[in-house]
């Protein structure tokens, strides 16, 4: 089951990370979750207007309900966009964040 971070002390949480991997539009801040998987989104105004950043949100939940039985169980992910993600088109989109899932699985120190 996909759970969303909403409170605002779970995101807290994040600002010290145990593992930090940067993409090219995408930062992904990792904890170790003990019980299921969870995910935040932080997109900032930077991003573009609000419709951008809205279709950029649904564009990652329909890519995190395409994956989820490949990701990892005992993680909390907060997926950073960063200047230049609401630009993507959906196979870039999903090209990166693929890329960027695979090295969080790699690197099992920050889960």
């Amino acid at each position: 089951m996909l759970r969303r971070i909403t409170q605002h002390s779970e995101y807290l949480e994040f600002q010290r990370p145990a593992l930090l991997i940067r993409g090219t539009h995408f930062h992904a801040a990792t904890l170790p979750s003990p019980s299921e998987f969870a995910f935040g989104l932080t997109i900032s105004k930077r991003i573009g207007k609000a419709h951008r950043r809205n279709l950029l949100k649904r564009r990652i939940k329909a890519w995190l309900q395409q994956r989820k039985d490949s990701l990892p169980q005992d993680c909390k992910i907060n997926l950073i966009a960063r200047v230049g993600a609401g630009e993507l088109d959906w196979q870039e989109l999903c090209r990166e964040l693929n890329a960027l899932l695979d090295r969080v699985s790699a690197s099992r120190t920050g889960c």
